[in-house]
């Protein structure tokens, strides 16, 4: 029987579903070995059911899910929960994930100054108007997966390499601990840095 795998994307760039989809003829040969129950760069999955008959987000269940992105307002946090209710396996996929990413450079300021900076103009005819309907509220920054929800397996990288997601799923299915590299490619370069700016 497949392996059920569930994927969900929050504050991101989707960089790390299109990892996912650069698996290539590797993610063909594990198709017969799971089942993708929601990843929404695939297939079409709505969070309230397909006609919106739902009152709360359902995430179906699976054994591995894949959460990318970080979590900056209560849709995404909302989303996180489900996803760690319904996966036994819950792996942070990418560095928005594991530890905030270029996202998180917004914690730099409130989110009163960056909605001010955001949707300010410099127009003769300045319109300060802050969009509020249909939106998720903002949380008071961006956070890390593990600061809100547990997290299993870690998998960073932006985004981490195909190679490294197979062979986490991989590990997964055969019932091992993914045995996932620790080194940056600057660890393997073989330049010699002597001084600021000197590389040999």
């Amino acid at each position: 029987m497949p392996v059920k795998v569930a994927s969900e994307w929050l504050n991101s760039c989707s960089g790390c579903e299109i990892a996912i989809l650069n698996l290539g003829e590797t993610l063909l040969d594990l198709l017969p070995e799971i089942e993708f129950v929601h990843i929404p760069v695939l297939m079409d999955h709505k969070h309230y059911g397909q006609l919106g008959e739902k009152k709360e987000i359902d995430i179906p269940k699976a054994v591995v899910g894949l959460l990318s992105g970080g979590i900056r307002n209560e849709e995404h946090l909302e989303v996180a929960h489900e996803m760690r209710k319904k996966c036994d396996i819950l792996i942070a996929l990418g560095t928005c994930a594991t530890h905030g990413g270029i996202p998180a450079l917004i914690n730099s300021f409130t989110n009163d100054e960056f909605l001010k900076y955001y949707y300010s103009t410099d127009s003769t005819e300045p319109d300060t108007t802050i969009p509020d309907q249909g939106l998720s509220p903002l949380l008071k920054r961006c956070y890390a997966l593990d600061e809100k929800i547990d997290v299993d397996i870690y998998l960073p990288g932006c985004p981490p390499h195909p190679d490294q997601i197979a062979t986490a799923i991989l590990a997964l299915l055969n019932g091992e601990t993914p045995d996932l590299p620790f080194k940056s490619v600057c660890d393997t370069c073989p330049a010699i840095r002597k001084g600021k700016g000197d590389i040999t």
